[in-house]
């Protein structure tokens, strides 16, 4: 089952995503570039289809601009799957 969570929480990705381990986000809704070119949002997430089931995506903004797995970047948003997406204390 999808985690769940609101616009303006403050969250960590996981050590276990393959970019961005353990940077500090917001959940927030997308900017209009990517909601317009990427259907399916509603709000801050979208669900896709995937072999394992429905996966559910948030768009986060990062505290600090992080580059991807392939070095790429520095991106300042990115959607993440839920299942990488950790509520940040304080």
């Amino acid at each position: 089952m999808a985690k769940e969570f609101l616009i303006g929480d403050r969250v960590r990705i996981s050590e276990n995503h393959h970019w961005a381990k353990r940077a500090l986000a917001i959940v927030a809704e997308p900017p209009a570039a990517v909601a317009e070119m990427v259907n399916g949002w509603e709000g801050a997430w979208r669900t896709v289809e995937a072999v394992k089931g429905p996966l559910r995506f948030y768009w986060v903004e990062f505290e600090q601009p992080q580059r991807d797995a392939d070095g790429d970047g520095p991106y300042g948003g990115a959607e993440i799957d839920s299942e990488y997406l950790l509520l940040a204390e304080g």
